[in-house]
């Protein structure tokens, strides 16, 4: 395993993440997925920073290398069948970015955006597993990935500096190793009767971390929308 720590990390924001492409591609070798902030001015004049940690990317063909970055600002063209994932991402994200209840969020347009803005440009996103996979993840590669390169990525999430961390990649360990990083207190948000679950999250004044499930989970888009925005205003108002 590499241990190598680059100087922007420790608190302080990438201004570039392509130093950090090369740890990634030392790392994972290939094929590999470059990810994180799709684009830096517009995510450091986000009112929030906010992490979105997915599993692994759906690379259905054989490539060296992917730059989901470039992906992600323009989802919509990139892949005909983007909102079977995207939709529950970009809409509670839009909803912490403008601070709305589930009730009042807007309907997504076709091609991403919502009310003109498109919030994939806002907003970091990376995979556990950056050597891409298929239409399933296998939860034991995934848990394979977080064991051999846990040390990156931590270090990936301290350069993208987020206040809030949605980690969907069902790996435990990487949450409490983040409640670790930045002494977040373990809470649990009971959603009965209203929603079947129980939801991890953990948080302190400047940082809320989520424990949540894949953005094409099971469940309705109502029950993973709104349950991201209820914890997240809960933080807001403590």
């Amino acid at each position: 395993m590499m241990n190598k720590k680059i100087k922007n990390i420790g608190g302080i924001m990438f201004n570039t993440e392509y130093e950090f492409d090369s740890i990634i591609k030392q790392e994972w070798g290939f094929p590999v997925v470059y990810d994180g902030i799709t684009k830096i001015s517009e995510y450091k004049e986000a009112p929030v920073k906010i992490l979105w940690i997915l599993k692994e990317g759906n690379e259905n063909t054989e490539q060296e290398e992917r730059d989901h970055r470039d992906f992600h600002t323009d989802v919509s063209n990139y892949y005909s069948g983007w909102k079977a994932t995207y939709k529950n991402i970009i809409l509670p994200t839009y909803g912490i970015l403008h601070n709305l209840a589930y009730k009042d969020l807007p309907v997504l347009n076709d091609d991403a955006p919502i009310n003109n803005e498109y919030v994939l440009n806002k907003i970091a996103l990376i995979n556990v597993n950056k050597n891409g996979g298929g239409s399933m993840a296998n939860p034991v590669v995934i848990e394979e990935n977080y064991t051999k390169h846990k040390e990156i990525l931590l270090q990936q999430i301290e350069g993208i500096a987020p206040d809030v961390i949605i980690n969907c990649s069902r790996v435990n360990r990487l949450f409490n190793d983040v409640c670790k990083m930045y002494n977040l207190s373990k809470k649990q948000y009971d959603f009965r009767p209203e929603f079947d679950y129980v939801v991890d999250y953990a948080s302190n004044s400047e940082k809320l971390l989520i424990n949540y499930w894949h953005p094409g989970a099971h469940m309705t888009d109502e029950s993973y929308q709104k349950q991201i925005l209820d914890i997240y205003k809960t933080w807001k108002s403590s």
